[in-house]
């Protein structure tokens, strides 16, 4: 290989993990706006079943378990959010000084300092990759969450109906 092949090897390798870096923040900012989503809908679902226990609205006594399945639902669905947007050990683009001090040292030959800059990439990408693969798949279930919210709301409200709606109709004979 020519320097210069080594020079567009280091900067594809670079560019490549500046990539997965943003890939990283990308997933990290999404899950902070369905986290938004999710507490703003999930305190609105919980203040209107806590007022619909103690109110004899007809709405509300079919809404109440409705309601409160879904607070609790988006909640646990704001932690998988929370969960994937948690600390990590994320790996950012560059070397420290420390490592550009030892490659200037002019008793180090260019190999080693190539070999061991793609050795030393090759770990943090790999820590990077397990980063992003787990914040992914966090992300991936909160959205999920979101995504079945609407039935898991239907559910109770349809029984609560039919409950009421059979002790009316039965009520009268």
């Amino acid at each position: 290989m020519q320097p210069e092949d080594f020079k567009l090897a280091l900067d594809d390798v670079r560019a490549r993990h500046l990539a997965l870096v943003n890939l990283i923040l990308f997933t990290d900012q999404k899950a902070m706006a369905v986290f938004r989503l999710y507490v703003t809908i999930g305190i609105a679902a919980g203040a209107a079943a806590a007022a619909s226990f103690f109110r004899d609205d007809g709405l509300l006594i079919f809404a109440r378990w409705s309601m409160a399945l879904t607070a609790i639902w988006l909640a646990l669905g704001a932690f998988f959010c929370f969960r994937a947007m948690s600390r990590g050990s994320i790996n950012l683009p560059g070397r420290g000084p420390e490592f550009w001090a030892w490659a200037m040292d002019p008793r180090v030959e260019t190999r080693a300092v190539i070999d061991a800059y793609l050795a030393e990439l090759a770990e943090r990408q790999a820590i990077n990759r397990r980063l992003n693969e787990r914040t992914a798949l966090f992300l991936d279930i909160a959205v999920t969450m979101g995504i079945a919210t609407p039935l898991l709301f239907a559910i109770p409200f349809l029984c609560e109906l039919i409950w009421n709606y059979y002790l009316r109709y039965f009520s009268t004979f």
